[in-house]
């Protein structure tokens, strides 16, 4: 049996005592870091505590700066106590995490957990993944699947910090590290290539299948819906307001139609604005069947064959002529996927998409993309985020620009969300989805992350170090070594 590690005891400076916080002062020469997990035993309970700060508490006498100034130091360690103030995160029953409702005693003696005992305290009883380690320990960080797929993940951090890094550790996870009879089926959108990687191309293969679509592609959209369904899906594309004439014109027609499914398709489109009673209404709708069908879009790939035959469909848009045609098109396989998740119990797939801010944006007026093209995509984005997960069609989303995604995305993405080092003007929003322990975010080196989610059995944030299983394919096409090759 291992020998338990004390690190010091509880012991408050006011002579108070509470249950969820507690104040440790820490054995010569012991130091703990802020983040790390302790714990004490109370009542044949053994209850986890997380360190909020690690301050040096010294005594100050009325000399001691006019010693300072007159450069006669006297640093004295003797007097200097290390401290460690935490918070309560409880103790396990049943495979839960419990909070300990009662005063912890004063003098209890607070020990340091071993890698096996934090690792079996955090990691929940489902089956997981390993993305990265605990932080300062070995222990692996470990994320509920059925739950990382029932809610989603958002991952954040500034240019260089390993944001993209971690969406491919978790892709390689999700090809290695599950069961083999355990199939997988996602589709990555890749706006400028970053993930062009060998090792999960090699990966995918052996799991079910790689496939690589380069722009331009387009897909097949043959679909059957309820009238009311090709109402909301207009109006959604073009922006229209319920209370539009467009709106209120296109829904007395399909309103004599009742609840009889219809194809989804350029044809029942035009041929039912044909039927409006309003030249000027329907001419302007006409004018518009190209934002809602574009040429030939009913001619190309079926995308739910695609993911279905496939471990990993790879949407390779760095090609594409502009950022429209990237939109438009990421749009029809989204909303194609969503529908067939919704109506085939047994399709579903995991959506990755790098810098999420260019797709759904919080102003589209400063996006890459056309006002046109963001009206009929970011409805998309909110319907996945907020609806997405519970109908078997995930979204595992990262963005250098946390204050530049739309809200409604962000904070819905938040159940599960990796933070790296972020930008000050990203800490409001960041401290929005993960209260003010978000500030520590500032502090973290390249490769750590802040993690807070339901993927894990605690609700406290976890300091992890990201594992790099692979690198983004920007990592080698860097101008120095091009002019080298040159």
């Amino acid at each position: 049996m291992a020998v338990k590690k004390a690190v010091g005891r509880v012991l408050s400076s006011s002579g108070e005592y509470h249950w969820d916080r507690v104040e440790i002062t820490l054995y010569k020469n012991e130091r703990v870091y802020r983040g790390e997990y302790l714990y004490v035993e109370v009542d044949g309970k053994r209850v986890f505590l997380q360190v909020e700060i690690n301050p040096i508490k010294r005594p100050t006498s009325s000399y001691d700066e006019k010693l300072t100034r007159d450069g006669l130091v006297n640093r004295d360690e003797e007097r200097e106590v290390w401290k460690a103030s935490c918070w309560q995160v409880g103790y396990e029953e049943d495979g839960t995490i419990q909070p300990y409702l009662f005063p912890i005693p004063p003098l209890c003696e607070v020990y340091r957990p071993e890698p096996r005992e934090l690792e079996n305290f955090l990691t929940p009883l489902e089956p997981s993944i390993t993305v990265g380690r605990i932080y300062p320990t070995d222990a692996p960080l470990k994320l509920g699947l059925k739950t990382l797929v029932r809610q989603g993940l958002l991952d954040c951090g500034g240019e260089g910090t390993g944001k993209t890094t971690l969406l491919l550790t978790i892709l390689m996870a999700l090809m290695e590290q599950t069961p083999r009879d355990q199939p997988i089926h996602v589709m990555v959108i890749d706006w400028d290539g970053e993930f062009n990687v060998p090792e999960l191309v090699d990966a995918a293969k052996k799991k079910g299948g790689y496939l690589r679509l380069e722009a331009p592609m387009r897909f097949k959209k043959e679909l059957k819906i309820t009238p009311k369904e090709f109402y909301e899906r207009v109006r959604r594309y073009l922006g229209l307001a319920p209370n539009s004439r467009e709106a209120r014109k296109l829904n007395a027609v399909l309103m004599r139609m009742r609840d009889q499914a219809i194809d989804w398709n350029r044809e029942t489109y035009l041929n039912l604005i044909s039927q409006i009673d309003d030249p000027a209404v329907e001419s302007k709708l006409r004018e518009q069947v190209d934002i809602i069908f574009p040429p030939q879009s009913e001619e190309g790939w079926d995308i739910r064959e695609l993911v279905q035959e496939n471990a990993l469909v790879h949407l390779d848009f760095s090609n594409a002529e502009n950022w429209d045609e990237i939109i438009l098109t990421s749009r029809d396989a989204l909303d194609i996927c969503y529908h067939e998740a919704r109506t085939n119990p047994r399709f579903g797939v995991i959506v990755v998409i790098d810098e999420v801010h260019n797709f759904a944006p919080q102003n589209i007026y400063e996006a890459p993309a056309s006002k046109e093209a963001y009206e009929s995509m970011v409805p998309v984005m909110k319907l996945l985020a907020t609806t997405g997960p519970r109908n078997k069609i995930p979204l595992f989303v990262a963005t250098q620009r946390l204050s530049e995604v739309e809200k409604v995305v962000s904070t819905q993405m938040g159940q599960n969300i990796f933070a790296f080092r972020v930008e000050d003007i990203d800490l409001e929003r960041l401290r929005g989805i993960m209260g003010d322990i978000a500030s520590a975010v500032r502090m973290l080196p390249r490769g750590h992350a802040l993690f807070k989610g339901h993927a894990v059995k605690v609700r406290t944030p976890i300091i992890s170090v990201i594992d790099k299983l692979a690198e983004p394919a920007s990592v080698h096409k860097d101008l120095l070594s091009a002019w080298r090759r040159g």
